[in-house]
């Protein structure tokens, strides 16, 4: 397989401004079709061939894998139709709102022999290997904490992110980065979750959120995310002998220099190291992807991953709804 052609199902600003650029800066990627209800979105693509419905793309045998950055609540039924077609899907985050959902997912995508990742580009940005280096490497000791924020402000009362049918709220939308980070990054399984929040009175998804967890050795980790304040993304991991704090962590792409950063400090605060990484987290992401489908093997962030996720999402947002309650995982 010289080259891998690519659809994307819908022409959402997230395919336009990052995946599809990400595509085209691969040798091995040919970006062939872009599904969309609306054509004009659709055009600003430049690709050979618009489809104004997502089943047409997917019946088209000369298309390899999807991109699927559809609303939420709509992943699990297009990213089964896709598998179920023989596509391989790279799939928005959060990939799923419930652990069934993401069973569903899991389980066509074994039955169909097709590669399925979750898109949570950021991941295989350098700076998180360093990270896990510096960890390792005992400067801080064990973690005893963890924390994580990402917040951006939304102005529009309109956006599908605030649409809690569509699956909207701050802690699916930038939350997840946290969560993920937290979890798969760091390594921290959550044993007990409880999830208060500021809930829109109209809109009823939360604007602001903050997760709390407890593993089985009773250390803690925090997640916080807002749609309604300055955007900040970072994390920060807490021992005994000091603090690693990265920068930029989920969007270095965007930031002020385009750098990630890791700042160490020891524990009288005082910073011991400091270093800033550029990389191309979105064409290593694809890169990736296309590496696992030519070479029949697994992402390193897998669907059984994704159900991880899935799970801590969804007990999280139970939490929320019954009165920030700790709910077990």
């Amino acid at each position: 397989m010289s080259k891998i052609r690519w659809g994307i199902i819908s022409a959402a600003n997230i395919a336009y401004d990052q995946l599809v650029p990400a595509l085209r800066r691969s040798e091995r990627a040919v970006v062939t079709a872009v599904a969309s209800k609306s054509r004009g979105k659709a055009e600003r693509f430049e690709v050979p061939v618009i489809y104004e419905s997502y089943e047409e793309l997917l019946n088209d045998s000369l298309i390899d894998a999807v991109y699927i950055p559809l609303p939420n609540a709509l992943h699990a039924e297009w990213a089964v139709k896709a598998m179920n077609l023989g596509k391989h899907v790279l799939l928005e985050k959060p990939a799923a709102l419930t652990e069934a959902e993401m069973a569903d997912m899991k389980k066509a995508a074994e039955l169909n022999h097709v590669v399925f990742m979750e898109a949570f580009m950021y991941q295989f940005h350098r700076q998180h290997k360093r990270l896990k280096e510096i960890i390792q490497s005992g400067v801080i000791g064990e973690f005893r904490h963890v924390k994580a924020h990402f917040s951006w402000m939304l102005d529009d009362n309109g956006d599908i992110r605030l649409n809690r049918e569509l699956g909207g709220g701050a802690m699916r939308d930038v939350g997840c980065y946290g969560l993920h980070a937290v979890t798969q990054i760091v390594g921290f399984t959550p044993k007990q979750i409880s999830m208060t929040g500021k809930i829109h009175p109209e809109l009823a998804v939360d604007t602001t959120s903050t997760c709390v967890m407890i593993d089985e050795q009773n250390r803690t980790a925090e997640v916080s995310a807002s749609m309604e304040l300055p955007f900040i993304n970072r994390y920060e991991i807490i021992g005994p002998k000091g603090a690693v704090t990265v920068d930029s962590s989920f969007r270095p792409d965007v930031s002020d220099d385009g750098f990630g950063k890791i700042t160490v400090r020891d524990d009288n605060g005082n910073v011991i190291l400091f270093e800033r990484f550029k990389d191309d987290q979105y064409l290593n992401q694809v890169e990736h992807f296309h590496d696992c489908i030519i070479e029949n093997k697994q992402p390193i962030y897998n669907a059984d991953h994704s159900q991880e996720m899935a799970c801590y999402l969804e007990k999280a947002y139970e939490s929320l709804h019954h009165n920030s309650v700790l709910t077990k995982v």
